[in-house]
């Protein structure tokens, strides 16, 4: 009996360590990761509006190294930025949330700057009334400005 309390003992400790480290963990920045793929915006896009099963099966997850011009730069209420880049005359595009950790002088992108982001591909949101639709990237880090 001693044995079976000391066993179950260890097996919640084992349990909880791992909860707390899961729980704690940092996330790695992608600022010297290698990208699975580089993609202009325009391209991306056009790949996953004509097959976005195939195109999930390709980047979700991975990290993806997109250039484009520089559609907007949005901050929330929270003060992380989004880089919105495509083709200005667009309604789609692909968001950039830019990781938290960076530091980036907004200025030195005004709309139409051509840039080069690497991040996590996390989804595509498509709009049924055709009104546009929108790639996401997560902890993205800006790779060069191109002017």
């Amino acid at each position: 009996m001693k044995y079976k309390i000391i066993l179950l003992a260890s097996a919640l400790i084992v349990i909880a360590a791992g909860a707390y480290f899961y729980v704690n963990r940092k996330t790695q920045s992608l600022t010297d990761s290698n990208a699975d793929f580089k993609i202009s915006a325009v391209k991306f896009l056009e790949e996953y509006s004509s097959d976005q099963v195939l195109s999930d099966k390709k980047y979700l997850g991975k990290v993806i190294q997109v250039e484009g011009n520089l559609k907007e730069i949005e901050r929330d209420d929270k003060g992380s930025l989004t880089f919105v880049l495509g083709d200005l005359t667009s309604m789609s595009s692909v968001r950039c949330s830019i990781d938290t950790t960076v530091v980036i002088d907004e200025s030195a992108y005004p709309v139409g700057t051509a840039v080069s982001l690497k991040g996590e591909c996390t989804g595509f949101n498509a709009d049924d009334l055709g009104l546009g639709a929108d790639i996401v990237l997560n902890r993205s880090v800006i790779i060069h400005n191109k002017n």
